[in-house]
């Protein structure tokens, strides 16, 4: 990284420094290292740069904190991608709230803006979790790129199905990469790397807050052609999500819910005021013309991994085999004495890797 682009990288670790500001602060110096050497009187001349911002840039320019930054990164084969590199990706550069730096954990491809956003409640039923796996293994099917936010609930449930079925999928995190979040999802945040990437505009070890999330559905939705909510209430992030995407000139579509379920206030809301009906992938593919349709269509593979899973994982599966009908987390948890965190991530592995399914009610059956 040559000594412009550091600086640049400097200015984006200082406190309170986004795209807004930098973009004033390169107005009045010209470039990021004439910043760094300002004096704090001359930053403070600069609308929106307060006391605490100038001392924050003044602190960083004799700081190796971005040094450390970047050695993490290399460490843990993350790519840090500036706004004025090469490889930044195109979908970002039109909007003004562009990311300044991106953190990329996996590879992008040119192919990956041919993307669908999937996105929904948290807390999701089992009609959503089920909603979400056609329309996410569908797409993912025919070559489209499965976007989210790695998120529990619709989101966690689209990712998984991408990868189910040989698809690609981005996750673009509210926290640094180096953050698991939701900690039950540590094994999909490693996996989805190997068939997409994760993404993320914040500090390598930044924690999660409320304001984080908010921010990380514009780029959801700037990278997505089009966004498919699932379920959402009426404060949903979703919802942010959506309006996003409407006003980036993107389709946003919604799957109808029932009126009496509080995880349908929000999409229903959405169809009031507009949005595109979803009454299922065919339909919505019929509404989307934009996608580019792979002439291959992958298949859902079963892995067999029995030669790679500890005493925990075997006993988890041999205990589901022996339930036709389905097991809950909690009796396994219960049966088996492991915490029901520790299930919840062998569950999920098991699922990633093609060798259980979940079935309404939170059971989870063998895959014959």
């Amino acid at each position: 990284m040559n000594e412009e682009n550091l600086a640049v990288l400097k200015l984006f670790l200082a406190a309170d420094i986004g795209s807004a500001r930098f973009f004033k602060l390169m107005e009045k110096f010209g470039r990021a290292k004439n910043v760094l050497d300002a004096s704090k009187a001359d930053l403070m001349n600069i609308a929106g740069i307060g006391e605490k911002t100038a001392e924050s840039i003044i602190e960083m320019k004799d700081s190796d904190k971005a040094e450390k930054e970047l050695v993490s990164a290399n460490n843990n084969n993350i790519n840090i991608i500036l706004f004025n590199d090469e490889d930044y990706p195109e979908p970002f550069k039109n909007y003004p709230d562009m990311p300044l730096v991106l953190y990329v954990k996996g590879t992008l491809f040119a192919k990956d803006c041919d993307s669908l956003a999937i996105v929904g409640s948290r807390k999701s039923t089992n009609y959503g979790k089920s909603v979400t796996a056609d329309f996410a293994g569908y797409f993912a099917r025919k070559g489209i790129t499965i976007v989210s936010g790695l998120a529990r609930g619709i989101d966690t449930e689209a990712h998984k199905a991408a990868i189910q079925n040989k698809g690609r999928t981005i996750a673009v995190l509210g926290n640094g990469l180096l953050v698991n979040y939701p900690p039950e999802n540590m094994i999909l945040q490693a996996k989805i790397p190997e068939n997409g990437a994760l993404i993320s505009e914040y500090p390598l070890t930044k924690q999660p807050d409320k304001s984080s999330f908010p921010r990380r559905n514009r780029i959801i939705s700037a990278i997505s052609k089009a966004t498919l909510v699932v379920e959402a209430a009426l404060q949903s992030g979703a919802l942010i999500t959506a309006r996003c995407s409407a006003e980036y000139g993107k389709d946003v579509f919604v799957i109808p819910g029932s009126i009496y379920s509080e995880c349908s206030q929000g999409t229903n809301s959405l169809i009031r005021d507009g949005a595109l009906i979803a009454l299922s992938p065919e339909d919505m593919a019929k509404q989307t013309p934009y996608f580019e349709f792979s002439e291959y269509e992958s298949q859902p593979e079963q892995q067999e991994l029995s030669n790679t899973m500890n005493d925990e994982e075997q006993s988890v599966l041999d205990l589901i085999s022996k339930n036709d009908e389905g097991i809950h987390t909690d009796e396994i948890a219960q049966k088996l004495n492991i915490e029901i965190s520790k299930i919840a991530a062998i569950i999920l592995k098991l699922e990633l890797n093609g060798l259980i399914k979940s079935m309404p009610g939170q059971l989870y059956v063998k895959v014959r």
